[in-house]
């Protein structure tokens, strides 16, 4: 079982590919958006990771207890194969539907039986409480977002416990909420009952599980090595210039609240929320590997496409799997995305990059620079 933790635009998407066209791997490409929308009723897709892991004022936002053990507890089912006990905000998620068995290559039968249901599961998500539980992650309070998390997954008909609705709310009911988790349960029961039996099989049978995540954080990984002797973390992290840059070429959906607040300051200020939070994940991670040595395997993508043959060599060697290199899906699928994805794509920023931005940038991401221990990272 393996946890891939990285950040949005740091080359996740090529790293993964390394283990989703693997024949013998179950992979899932960025569970965790669907984690936040089931946890509290945002809107998928909308889950920014800067926003996640720091407030609109960019400081380090500390994550509550029910996001870092519900992060723990719903990767240790993807992992174990227990699918049914996921949300349909997973099993019917945009992404699926988006990329299919591009992303998903272990799901292509699973993809092509849920099919007929994405207009059905438009039609819940568009019930989403956005007005009372916000959009975006992180537009409504910690406080909002539990009680929103609460009347989502209260007992239909009970009461008592975790299981009443919210007080104190003025507006006349959460009719709203109601309606939304009733169409996500409704929707849920209907794919578990036609469809799920195609991920089953495909997670049951395949030996190597992987999720790819963006959206988690260290502090999450440690019940996971905990509770799981074969589980294994690889942390992937990127030159944040090359990042913030991406970042900024992508859409909103790739940049925290706090930088779009400035449109004149995107960089530096996106540079801080990047780097703050790599650098808690890797103080985490520094602690973990003394408790749990040998299960994580940092992994800096700007080394990593210097020497793509030794990193993935030692990468299935960290996992107990043989070498990969010579197998013809290895060689019919990566060696080509190998050859497309050059150092000079990864080094691209460099002739982007102002003197004065990279200057703005350093200034917020000296630690990680401390800390990554990368070997092509030039100041």
């Amino acid at each position: 079982m393996l946890v891939v933790l990285t950040y949005q635009r740091s080359g996740s998407t090529f790293f993964g590919k390394i283990f989703n066209k693997n024949p013998d791997a179950f992979y899932m490409f960025e569970p965790l958006d669907a984690f936040y929308s089931s946890l509290y009723g945002t809107a998928m897709r909308w889950n920014v990771p800067s926003d996640i892991t720091n407030h609109k004022n960019g400081t380090l936002r500390t994550l509550p207890k029910i996001e870092v053990d519900g992060v723990s507890e719903y990767l240790s089912s993807l992992l174990t194969c227990d699918l049914a006990s996921l949300p349909a905000e997973l099993l019917l998620h945009p992404y699926i539907y988006y990329y299919g068995a591009g992303e998903y290559q272990a799901a292509e039968s699973y993809v092509n039986c849920i099919g007929p249901y994405e207009k059905s599961m438009e039609r819940c998500a568009d019930r989403s409480p956005r007005e009372r539980c916000g959009f975006r992650f992180g537009e409504r309070t910690q406080q909002r977002l539990l009680e929103c998390h609460r009347a989502i997954h209260r007992r239909p008909g009970g009461g008592g416990g975790n299981a009443t609705r919210p007080r104190g709310d003025r507006r006349a009911r959460w009719k709203d909420v109601d309606e939304y988790a009733a169409c996500m349960r409704d929707l849920k029961t209907t794919v578990v009952k036609n469809c799920l039996r195609h991920l089953q099989k495909q997670c049951d049978r395949r030996t190597l599980r992987v999720a790819k995540v963006v959206r988690g954080t260290m502090l999450s990984m440690e019940a996971l090595l905990r509770r799981h002797p074969n589980f294994r973390v690889v942390h992937l992290v990127r030159d944040p210039r090359a990042v913030v840059l991406s970042r900024k070429g992508f859409d909103w959906s790739a940049v925290g609240r706090y930088t779009l607040l400035d449109s004149n300051d995107t960089l530096a200020r996106e540079a801080k929320l990047l780097c703050q939070s790599v650098v808690r994940d890797i103080r985490v991670r520094l602690e973990l590997e003394r408790t749990y040595p040998g299960r994580i395997y940092p992994v800096v993508y700007d080394d990593m496409v210097r020497d793509f043959r030794g990193v993935t060599r030692d990468l299935y060697r960290f996992l107990d799997y043989p070498d990969q290199q010579n197998t013809e899906w290895w060689k019919e699928t990566i060696l080509p995305l190998r050859a497309a994805d050059s150092i000079e794509r990864a080094t691209k920023w460099q002739s982007q990059i102002t003197f004065e931005q990279n200057r703005a940038i350093m200034k917020h991401c000296r630690d990680l620079f401390r800390l990554a221990n990368a070997q092509h990272w030039v100041q």
